[in-house]
Formats: C-alpha cells, structure tokens, sequence
C-alpha cells in the first residue's frame, strides 16, 4: 500500500491522458511519450486531460461506490452478509485503524485525484498565459475546464473532511484537518506537509467552488453533459451541502434561492431545469439522464468502478459479500409507509430485504450519484426553519415536494410541527429514507453532532453507539501519510 500511494504524491508524477466519449469514459493511463510542454498543444489533448480528472474521482475506492458505501454502512441501515474484511465489516463495526484497507484507499484515491487536478491546473493556467492556447481555446472554453477543476477539488476536499477530521461545528473549524494541497506535486520534494485547520480546508473549499461558479458555464447543452460534467447550477447545489455541513444555515438559504423557485413544482429557476423526477425508480433506471441528478458518475459494462467497488455489489442481493436493509423499529425502512415507493421499489429474498437503487451486480453499470435535486430541496427547508426558527408554509412544502413524490398521502401540515425541533426531526427522517444507499445517512449525523446508533448485526453482534467525542466518530490518518508525509500529526 505504501509503495502504491506514497502519501499524498499519487499517480500525477506523470500526466494522466485519458479518452472519453458521450458513450463511455476510458479509464485513464499513464501517457509518458507526452512532454508538459505538449500537452496542451491542442484542444483535444486539452479535453483528455479534463476527462482524466472525472475518471479518477469515478474511482471505485472514492465516489465510485465505496465512499458512498462507508458512509452507510458505518451506521443504522444495514447489516452485512459476511465478516469479511474486503465487505467493509470494519467500517461496518467501527474497527478500523490507521492500517486498515479503507482507511488507506480511501485517502490515496481523494489525493491522487487532487493532484491529477492540480497538474491540470497548474499547466493549462501557464499555457493560457503564455499565449499558447490562444489559438484554439476561447475565453469560455478555459474558464469551463478551470471551473470544472476548481468544483471537483472542492469535493475532493469535502469528501476527505467528512471521514478524516472532526465534523465543522465542532470547535468552530479549530481542529486538525488534512494537507491542503494546491498546487501539483511531480516528486516527492513537497510530501510533508503539516495539516491544515477544518477552518482552513472549508475556507478553500468555498473558495474553490465561489471561484468556480463565477466562470462555469450555466447549460452544457446536453442531458448526458449536465449530468457528469460539472457546471454552475452542480456548483450552488454543492455549496448549500457544505454549508449545511458549518451549520451557516443562512448562507444555505441565500445560495439555495438562485435556483430553487419560492413555490411548486420547484423546477430550477436558473441554468440546467433541474426539478425531482415524477417516479422515484426512474431516477436510477437506464439511462440514469433525469433532471433530479445534478451530478452522477456514470458506469458502463467495460469502464465502471471494478469488482468490489461498485455499488450493486454492495447493496443488491445475490452475494455474501452485499448488505440488507434493517427492518426493525428505527430504521428507515420500518419508518416507510407500505405505499412508500421507496419501500416498494426494494425486494425481499427470504427473510431478507435489499435495495434495488443499483441492480447490475454482473457488468456494474449502475450510475454513481454524488448529489440530486431532493437534497437541494431538503436542504432549503431545513435551513429556512433553522435560520429562522419558525416552521413556515415555504419550508413544509418543501419537505412534502420530496415526501408526496414517494408517498402521496404522507402531506405534513405546518401545525403537525409542536416546534422546530419536530420539523427538523421529521426533514431528518425524510433524509434518512429518500437517500438510503447514497451516503447521506452518516454526514447527515456528523454535520449535527449526533450519536452514531448503535445497532444488531445478527449473527456479527451488537455494535455499540458512537457518541460525538468518542475517537471512533471520525476515521484515523492512514499510515501510508504518517510514512511518508513527516509533518502529518495521527
């Protein structure tokens, strides 16, 4: 493991050059025959090279499937089939140290995806002013590639803050985050690094995505493209769950009101015409190009996240290695309705109940999702009461817009609500049940400093609770950074 990650150095020590059509991304390959100096001499090689970046976040130790994976299964849903290590059990039960496999990957492929990124960044920002892409590039060309990089750095960010460092609020930012780094490392010259604040790595994180959204195009003009590229409307949707994330209720509502519509059907009200799909199983059904998904990864049967990594693996039946779903009081599933399309969409299979988000367990083209429109909408509703402190009309239809959709008689009324509290309770049940199987459950909890549930694994045991100040609430530093990074504190 040392030997493959070396830290934070990852795999941009040489370009990464990867091919990509509407049809199918190619992985991406070390191309060593390509100079600096040539790679971006021409717009094609241009286009490789941002390809490249959305290839190595698709990969399947990160938001391919196991990033997702973690951050349900670490709490109350599910209870695996096996004990096998490579199922995530440790996750699972919160055994994991420094050494343990996800610890390790997890954080080398966030990195290696960061550096892929800032090699980019770094070389198309010399090139544009050097005059050398003047050519062939227009104004609104660079500023696409440079926004899509800055947006996916702010998400590589995010995502490596919500399984290494404490949660946001705790400490005001104060704690140890990660390394931030900004630039491109080609050797290992730069590898130790001290650890930045959460404060810090937020800060930047939010600078990325301000930087972004002021020169990212606003439609790229196609279904497919508007749902695995990123452009402005992925942006504002991306910042109102980092801000959900720092407890900044106010900024949520004021980032989430330049695309959310003040009334019904709440289509996007700038940009892609994003709005939540009429049926719920159609938004992870072939073609997977509905207009709930803002930001997906997309799989196909030659190049998708790879054995163990994808998410039908995981949570569809058919192996030992998947997860089913907890039926018993406080889960989410025994909190649906039996009409809840939710709850009829998953299947059982003897005494057992798995989900059926992600069926294509033998060629793994289930589509990764990062974020939807639903969690947008939630995310207004809740801030809106927590900004205020009053459950009003606008912030209950808003929760009822995602709940009717899947349970048609389930309307809430504002005098349903004794106090805040019971709305947030209710928006966090809603959560909990819309977004099961997509890595929501566990950031949903760390974002508001609440216990971890324990639960009963069956034949595995008992798992105890985690409360907010045990060290088990946030994953440790892997030991190939402490190796090779001399700054990193554990």
């Amino acid at each position: 493991m040392k030997n493959i990650f070396k830290g934070s150095i990852i795999l941009a020590l040489v370009l990464l050059i990867t091919g990509c059509s509407k049809d199918e991304w190619m992985n991406p390959a070390p191309i060593t025959s390509l100079s600096d100096l040539t790679v971006f001499d021409t717009k094609e090689r241009i286009e490789l090279q941002v390809n490249a970046m959305y290839s190595s976040l698709k990969s399947g130790q990160h938001l391919g499937g196991r990033f997702q994976v973690y951050n349900d299964v670490r709490c109350d849903n599910f209870i695996p089939n096996s004990s096998n290590l490579v199922t995530c059990f440790a996750t699972w039960n919160h055994t994991v140290i420094s050494s343990t496999n996800e610890v390790q990957n997890l954080w080398g492929a966030v990195y290696q995806t960061i550096n892929v990124i800032n090699v980019f960044l770094d070389g198309l920002t010399a090139a544009w002013d050097a005059g050398k892409v003047s050519g062939f590039l227009t104004q609104a060309e660079y500023d696409q590639y440079r926004g899509e990089a800055l947006a996916l750095r702010a998400i590589c960010y995010f995502d490596l803050m919500q399984m290494y460092s404490k949660p946001y609020h705790m400490g005001n930012g104060a704690n140890r985050g990660v390394p931030l780094r900004l630039t491109a490392n080609k050797s290992a010259e730069g590898n130790d690094m001290a650890p930045s604040t959460v404060a810090e790595v937020y800060t930047q994180i939010l600078k990325d995505l301000n930087d972004a959204e002021s020169i990212a195009a606003t439609n790229l003009g196609d279904d497919y493209l508007n749902i695995t590229r990123i452009h402005k409307n992925t942006i504002i949707a991306f910042k109102t769950r980092v801000y959900m994330h720092m407890q900044n209720w106010g900024a949520v509502v004021t980032e989430s009101a330049k695309i959310v519509p003040n009334a019904a059907p709440y289509t996007a009200s700038s940009g892609v015409a994003n709005a939540l799909n009429a049926n719920y199983a159609g938004i992870f059904a072939s073609p997977n190009t509905t207009k709930e998904s803002i930001f997906s990864l997309p799989n196909t049967a030659s190049n998708n996240a790879g054995t163990q990594n994808h998410l039908a693996h995981y949570f569809e039946s058919g192996s030992d290695e998947s997860y089913h779903v907890v039926q018993t009081a406080g889960s989410a599933f025994a909190a649906m309705d039996a009409t809840d399309a939710r709850k009829v969409m998953m299947k059982t299979v003897g005494e057992k109940v798995y989900l059926t988000k992600y069926i294509d367990r033998a060629t793994r083209t289930d589509w990764s999702p990062v974020i939807r429109w639903a969690e947008v909408l939630l995310n207004r509703a809740e801030a809106l009461v927590r900004s205020g402190g009053t459950v009003d009309a606008q912030a209950v239809n808003l929760l009822n817009a995602v709940r009717t959709r899947s349970f048609a008689t389930g309307a809430y009324n504002v005098s349903d609500f004794v106090n805040a509290q019971a709305f947030y309770d209710a928006v966090l049940l809603e959560r909990n049940m819309e977004f099961l199987g997509e890595g929501i459950r566990n950031m949903d909890i760390m974002r508001l400093g609440l216990t971890i549930p324990g639960k009963d694994g069956g034949g595995f045991g008992s798992v105890a609770a985690i409360p907010s100040n045990a060290q088990a609430y946030f994953w440790p530093v892997p030991d190939s950074e402490l190796s090779y990074n001399k700054q990193m504190t554990p």
